[in-house]
């Protein structure tokens, strides 16, 4: 009887002295500085394949940055300058990045536990056991899908989804559309829909604009325009601080697309949604709207219940200074919506995040020694 162990089984326990928790791009920049440093480290991410994040979001989907502002550290955007990457694009640029500098990501890793014991940080993943000096948390902004209470509310004839389920028009059989919520993925879906010939409601208020693709945006190549967003509009800075706490309740400001643009594509503007009314959405004006479909366009809320650890404020986000966790040493965010600046929402901008943690990663705390492939047995 052959005794050998099953090679094909995955390890059960492994120790390393940094666990990055998220593929995308916060985890992939975090990664490539602790490379650097010779870090014995990997990459836990829950997807299949490198970039599948950006795989799943809405076909026509574009940054509103030009591919010069793109790039992750180590790897300028391989498009020419002042051109807007398609979410494919993005997706293939970051599993090129993944393969160019032999970063140790790990697919198919959903975490479902993460506490400190014993002076380390414990993680349980399914059938496997992670144990870490220290631990960078990279899932980013982007986690639980939000609709208000009231939605259950609709007449079950109105075809409803939230925008991270929707795709492209084609998903849609209903002739018209209220979008609710007027930031950047919900100005972009509208468009998309009007575009396709749909009647098309987009309720909610103005966010304003990011300067991004105006004369000021454009000028020295964008620089200008990162310079604001990097410096200007950061946590150190009063007006900074402002649209932080705006953003972190309604939304970064639009980047592409604008609302002239928007009511000249036949795109119906109305104010927000106030509840429903007889099964129909009703909006703050009195009106109800006789749409026929409703794509939530609500945002997002943290889903951090997998850490253990008592870290959070009343609205759930992490207590933290610029990703770094003063209630548990040893544990940093990277990927944060405004982390440190406007720029820290941004895909090139959450390079200097990640060099600012790997950093601090560097001068604390102890390390656990080379990986060991233990099996732990009952």
């Amino acid at each position: 009887m052959n005794m050998e162990p099953n090679k094909n089984l995955p390890p059960k326990h492994e120790s390393f002295d940094t666990l990055v928790i998220g593929g995308g791009q916060a985890g992939l920049a975090a990664g490539y500085h602790l490379a650097r440093q010779g870090g014995n480290f990997t990459i836990l991410d829950a997807w299949p394949r490198t970039g599948d994040a950006w795989r799943n979001r809405w076909d026509s989907l574009h940054l509103f940055t030009p591919s010069q502002l793109d790039g992750l550290p180590g790897m300028p955007f391989p498009k020419p300058e002042n051109y807007f990457p398609s979410k494919d694009e993005v997706a293939d640029y970051l599993e090129g990045y993944a393969g160019q500098f032999h970063l140790p990501v790990r697919h198919g890793v959903k975490i479902d536990e993460l506490k400190r014991r014993s002076g380390s940080y414990q993680i349980t993943a399914g059938d496997s056991t992670f144990e870490a000096a220290k631990v960078v948390v990279a899932t980013g902004p982007y986690q639980l899908p939000y609709t208000p209470s009231f939605a259950g509310e609709l007449d079950p004839s109105i075809l409803q989804l939230h925008s991270s389920a929707y795709r492209n028009p084609g998903q849609i059989p209903a002739r018209s559309v209220l979008v609710v919520g007027a930031g950047n993925s919900g100005a972009e879906i509208a468009l998309d829909l009007a575009r396709a010939g749909k009647r098309v409601w987009l309720a909610g208020r103005d966010v304003g604009k990011l300067p991004v693709n105006s004369g000021i945006g454009r000028a020295f190549g964008g620089r200008l325009f990162w310079l604001v967003a990097s410096k200007v509009m950061s946590v150190d800075t009063p007006i900074g601080r402002r649209m932080k706490r705006n953003a972190l309740i309604h939304g970064v400001a639009l980047g592409r697309a604008r609302r002239p643009e928007i009511e000249a594509a036949g795109v119906d503007l109305t104010p927000r949604v106030s509840g429903i009314h007889s099964g129909k959405p009703q909006i703050e004006d009195g009106r109800v709207l006789p749409a026929e479909g409703v794509i939530w366009a609500t945002g997002f809320r943290p889903d951090y219940g997998w850490i253990h650890l008592p870290i959070f404020d009343e609205q759930g986000y992490p207590r933290h200074s610029r990703g770094v966790v003063r209630d548990a040493p040893g544990l940093y965010f990277v990927g944060l919506l405004f982390q440190r600046a406007l720029s820290s929402s941004l895909l090139g901008g959450v390079g200097a995040d990640a060099a600012y943690i790997s950093r601090q990663i560097v001068g604390n705390g102890p390390r656990l020694g080379r990986v060991t492939n233990e099996i732990r047995t009952a």
